[in-house]
């Protein structure tokens, strides 16, 4: 017999939280120089910039779309969270890229102009705030 706290969705919920831990911890990993290393190649700093913020985009938003999953079990949750996933990967993400390496290319600190983007896109807020939306969402449907 297993504990109460040892189910599927607290182990979902403890490993994402765990992941999006580890991802802030080693967000200065360079992921394309890691994998071209292996390669004996060094890859230039815009590809290894564009690279690093959309894995870093990618894990998170997926460590997240995983969180929504497990906290609500609600499949039009679930389903959103993709959308937004989506949308940030395919129309957010782009635009700060462009926007970022034509203002200021490949800097590590951006202006005080691109900082919330960044914080916004690359970074879970956008999904966190999902989140927290998500759930006064429940509790405003509860309370009916």
């Amino acid at each position: 017999m297993r504990p109460e706290w040892f189910s599927r969705r607290n182990i979902i919920v403890a490993g994402a939280f765990l992941g999006l831990f580890l991802v802030y911890i080693f967000q200065r990993i360079d992921y394309l120089g890691w994998v071209a290393g292996w390669a004996g190649q060094s890859p230039s700093e815009t590809s290894s910039f564009v690279v690093n913020r959309v894995t870093r985009l990618v894990i998170n938003d997926l460590l997240c779309v995983a969180l929504v999953s497990a906290f609500f079990r609600d499949q039009r949750f679930t389903r959103l969270a993709w959308w937004v996933f989506l949308f940030e990967l395919f129309v957010l993400l782009p635009l700060y890229l462009i926007l970022k390496l034509s203002a200021e290319g490949p800097t590590e600190l951006s202006s005080p102009v691109f900082q919330p983007l960044h914080r916004m896109i690359v970074n879970p807020l956008l999904m966190i705030i999902l989140i927290a939306g998500m759930y006064y969402q429940r509790r405003h449907e509860s309370n009916r």
